[in-house]
């Protein structure tokens, strides 16, 4: 992975407003293991691409699957809901939040 996690850093020095560049970057640092560098990655993306569905998934589901974080999960998977209700992922998001209330 760390080949890659230079290439995306690399890449955001360059255009540190690329959103594909920062998405990637995070699931690179997701991948590796350095989890809360992915979420402040993705923090960052919707910060300012917040209309950005794969972002607030990606959160969703580290904040499900490897913080255990559900009041946070909940509500990236509800904007991933709001923001593109036709996601290929959406009954599985419905599923979790039906499983998962507040």
């Amino acid at each position: 992975y760390q080949f890659s996690l230079s290439s995306f850093e690399m890449a955001l020095a360059i255009e540190p407003d690329s959103p594909d560049a920062r998405y990637n970057f995070a699931l690179a640092l997701k991948a590796a293991g350095y989890i809360p560098d992915a979420v402040e990655q993705l923090k960052k993306l919707v910060a300012g691409h917040p209309n950005d569905a794969r972002a607030h998934l990606e959160l969703g589901n580290i904040y499900s699957q490897k913080l255990y974080d559900v009041p946070h999960a909940r509500t990236e998977y509800q904007k991933v809901l709001e923001l593109d209700p036709g996601n290929p992922q959406a009954s599985n998001i419905e599923f979790w939040l039906s499983a998962n209330p507040q």
